[in-house]
């Protein structure tokens, strides 16, 4: 009953305090009420805004809640934080990712009161409370696998450009244009840091910053040692592209060849789950010493750390790095 209670403390105390900080947001930034009025009565002004406006002022806010705020200046991961939600690509704001794991992580802690096991509500506090900065590294590895497909596309665009007399940055702003997500937007800001006065090479560089990608920063290298010492940029983005592609053949190649490595890696990982499910259909009461006694949660972890070394070890001998 006692647990019960304190669950029921904790799941209010956690809504309070969402809807605190809400209002807390509402109330410090009233510019948006402001905003929001002037947009409504411009939608029936017959003045015609330009289609596309670099952004000028860039927003390195941490989160709108002031006392949040506060709090992520003073700590050095933040700037880890932000520099993660950047590269996957989201407009998610660091104390609204730090707020989504302290409340998954609150919600997983109020499972675990109602069930009342220790060890679960370890497991489920720990697992809950990163899964929003977990899905975010996978979202900035994904975003990451679709530049590197798309760049060989993009070279072979700018090689066209190029031979149809445009300037270098006009072939940056071409593609910026006209590529997909998420090779266009990165090479549109390039483009935009340019034209707003910044010098190519530093627009580049921070391009090559920004997306830590090998191909990247060979076609970087090979555009500012060819603005220093001359000679036929075609060719060479011809050749880039082409090493590029050949490369994606030879790791394609390498996939298949070790394609039965990782299925049993898979296989091997799955089989204990799959029998303690089998046998607990089959005689519950046969697996109960082994949830029940202190000897059976040790076993348990030990057989969790081991399985998560077999997984790791048969990775690094199946995974080769190419980036």
């Amino acid at each position: 009953m006692t647990l019960t209670l304190i669950a029921f403390f904790c799941a209010i105390s956690l809504i309070t305090g969402l809807i605190v900080a809400v209002i807390g947001q509402r109330i410090a930034h009233p510019r948006r009420e402001i905003a929001r009025r002037v947009n409504k009565f411009s939608q029936d002004s017959v003045v015609e805004k330009p289609a596309e406006n670099p952004i000028l002022i860039r927003n390195d806010q941490l989160s709108e809640i002031p006392l949040l705020q506060r709090i992520l200046e003073k700590l050095n991961i933040s700037s880890r934080l932000r520099e993660l939600i950047r590269k996957a690509g989201s407009e998610m704001k660091v104390g609204e990712l730090v707020l989504r794991m302290l409340i998954m992580g609150a919600a997983g802690f109020a499972v675990s009161l109602l069930l009342r096991n220790t060890l679960l509500g370890v497991i489920l506090t720990v697992f809950l409370g990163f899964a929003p900065l977990i899905h975010l590294i996978m979202q900035a590895q994904k975003r990451l696998r679709s530049f590197i497909c798309q760049f060989p596309d993009a070279l072979d665009m700018m090689t066209s450009a190029l031979r149809a007399g445009h300037a270098l940055n006009q072939a940056l702003q071409l593609i910026g244009n006209e590529a997909p997500e998420p090779l266009g937007p990165e090479f549109k800001r390039t483009f935009e840091q340019y034209n707003l006065g910044l010098d190519l090479r530093d627009a580049l560089i921070n391009l090559s910053e920004r997306i830590p990608s090998l191909d990247l920063k060979l076609f970087v290298t090979a555009i500012l040692l060819q603005r220093e010492t001359g000679g036929n940029l075609t060719e060479i983005l011809e050749n880039i592209s082409y090493t590029i592609r050949e490369r994606f053949k030879l790791i394609g190649q390498i996939r298949t060849y070790t394609a039965q490595g990782r299925m049993s890696g898979w296989i091997l990982g799955c089989l204990p789950i799959i029998f303690v499910v089998i046998i607990s259909l089959l005689n519950p009461e046969y697996l109960s010493p082994l949830f029940e006694e202190k000897l059976g949660h040790k076993l348990i972890f030990s057989s969790v750390f081991l399985q998560i070394m077999g997984f790791y070890v048969i990775r690094k001998i199946v995974r080769v790095r190419y980036q």
